[in-house]
């Protein structure tokens, strides 16, 4: 827990309202005070104790903001991550499919919406995906490295 919120003051409270709420609570959860409920009055000492420790403390203050605003960089990082894989917004073209998109518990389903193509049916499902080098050449086997070869080699297969 974030020690301003255990003492109940704000981050740019001053080092005389700190103690202040330091003091209130400490009367209010010291185990003394608390015979009948010892157990959690020791518990919330300790948090009030380690959090007026540090808050009071104007070095380990400044350090445990950096703590704060790093932890907050890191959370709005991962949240804006977050939003942007769950909160995209689908256009009618299909898009490529990512690994996040991929089911490897259906392969060939994520195959077939990655590439266009089948593999157990040999059904063409995206022209689109499946001839995007070239729109005048249609193959009936999207697994065709004939024109790879040819290139890399220097000479057509007869």
């Amino acid at each position: 827990m974030n020690y301003y919120e255990i003492l109940g003051v704000d981050r740019n409270a001053t080092a005389q309202e700190i103690k202040k709420a330091y003091k209130k609570l400490a009367k209010k959860w010291h185990p003394d005070l608390n015979k009948d409920n010892l157990k959690v009055a020791e518990a919330k000492m300790r948090e009030i104790n380690v959090a007026y420790d540090t808050l009071s403390n104007e070095v380990k203050r400044i350090d445990y903001n950096k703590t704060l605003d790093a932890e907050a960089a890191k959370s709005a990082k991962t949240n804006k991550t977050q939003k942007n894989s769950t909160g995209k917004t689908k256009t009618a073209k299909k898009s490529a499919a990512t690994a996040a998109d991929i089911d490897f518990n259906n392969i060939h389903s994520s195959f077939e919406n990655f590439f266009g193509f089948n593999p157990k049916t040999h059904e063409v499902t995206d022209e689109e995906k499946l001839n995007t080098y070239s729109a005048d050449k249609k193959k009936k086997n999207p697994l065709d490295t004939t024109d790879f070869f040819e290139k890399f080699m220097g000479f057509k297969v007869k």
